[in-house]
């Protein structure tokens, strides 16, 4: 029988190791960003946390050429096993670190194991449930990497005061040998065909096919948009809830649980999904919910509309990213896939490095509750745009899967 046929998404053994070792995983990150974070504060204060942040961020940008080669020219397993390995070597040399330096080239080290087997995780997923139960893997993958983050995020604190971060550190290395162990038993094999000719090219590749699809085009033009202003808020969040509307920081933690909170609910709606049409219009309401929590958040005076935006907004962009990677792999030719998602998630890392300054210098001209209100208002309506182009592709067009 074929696997498109099974409708249940946990009959796959492979899906059984893969979705909770990667949640496991990211609990790891999350104790050990958090552990990186106290690190880097004591070295050189937001200067350092600065280097950190484009540390994390600058390796997927500058390996976008080449990750998704990778991805699509060798055997799945072994450049998976490779990749966490690399991952895993590097949290324990992370943890041993003394200095600034050797943390910041630690964590790029990290990074360039991240942005190839993330791309690698992405297009060997439908491999192993089957065309159409992508929709429902990623959404169920996101949701469980959202809570694992949470619960991560939950301890990390404790854990550094109870162990200290050296141990802390250590535990995200172990993740890492779990998933490298996990990566070695996965039955489900990505391969090039014997024969078969390659497409030349990374980066331009991954583009060509995104770009090659009508509605992936206007979805990408949008997605790009969105980063750049809806990421812009980031830098000013917690100056609106502490110094504008007054709330202590504890409430401010209480807002990004509720915010991933959010994530994980819009990630889980978003795999009942099981069209095109369906999912894109998702990409659309998800733009516009983070818009509108925006702008709840930024016209609030108390606490209540603070979270109540901040529930909306992490709904919105769960629907969004789930909606999006969903597409993106259910669109484009398995053969592929690796360069696109390289392309895709490098190119939305670099608009995320841009929407950083971008939103420091709009903060310093509108101040924390107008930048919320600006880049709210602008996302809204790039949503209500967005979903006009998308309306006007045929319907022929929308529903059909390139390959």
């Amino acid at each position: 029988m074929k696997q498109t046929l099974q409708t249940s998404l946990w009959s796959h053994r492979d899906i059984r190791l893969v979705l909770p070792a990667r949640a496991i995983s990211y609990a790891g990150d999350a104790i050990a960003m958090l552990a990186l974070m106290l690190r880097v504060k004591e070295y050189g204060g937001p200067g350092a946390v600065t280097l950190l942040l484009l540390a994390f961020a600058v390796p997927t940008v500058a390996m976008i050429p080449v990750a998704g080669r990778i991805v699509d020219s060798y055997d799945s397993r072994a450049v998976l096993v490779w990749a966490t390995l690399l991952q895993a070597v590097a949290g324990v040399a992370l943890a041993f670190s003394h200095d600034l330096g050797s943390t910041v080239g630690l964590v790029c080290l990290l990074q360039v194991g991240q942005a190839v087997a993330g791309p690698c995780w992405g297009a060997l997923i439908p491999r192993i449930v089957g065309e159409d139960l992508v929709g429902r893997a990623t959404g169920t993958s996101q949701a469980l990497i959202g809570v694992a983050m949470l619960v991560g995020s939950a301890v990390g604190g404790v854990l550094v005061q109870w162990i200290g971060g050296r141990d802390a550190l250590l535990v995200d290395a172990a993740t890492f040998g779990l998933l490298a162990l996990v990566a070695g038993l996965v039955q489900t094999r990505r391969r090039p065909e014997p024969g078969a000719a390659r497409e030349p090219g990374g980066l331009m590749a991954g583009l060509r096919h995104l770009f090659g699809d009508p509605l992936l085009r206007i979805l990408l033009m949008c997605l790009w948009g969105f980063v750049l202003v809806g990421e812009a808020v980031n830098v000013v969040e917690v100056f609106l809830v502490t110094d504008v509307v007054g709330l202590s920081a504890a409430w401010y933690g209480w807002l990004l649980t509720g915010q991933g909170a959010g994530t994980i609910l819009g990630a889980w709606g978003t795999g009942r999904l099981s069209t095109s049409a369906s999912r894109s219009r998702a990409v659309m309401g998800g733009m516009a919910a983070i818009g509108a929590g925006m702008l709840l958040m930024g016209g609030s005076n108390g606490a209540t509309p603070l979270l109540a935006g901040a529930v909306l907004s992490g709904i919105g962009s769960g629907l969004l990213n789930a909606a999006v990677s969903t597409l993106i792999v259910t669109r484009v030719a398995d053969a592929v896939r690796g360069r696109v998602v390289a392309a895709l998630s490098g190119t939305v890392r670099g608009c995320s490095l841009i929407a950083l300054p971008l939103g420091g210098l709009v903060a310093a001209v509108l101040g924390p509750r107008m930048t919320f209100l600006a880049c709210g208002i602008v996302c809204v309506l790039a949503a209500g745009v967005g979903a006009v182009l998308v309306a006007r592709t045929k319907d022929s067009v929308v529903e059909a899967v390139s390959h």
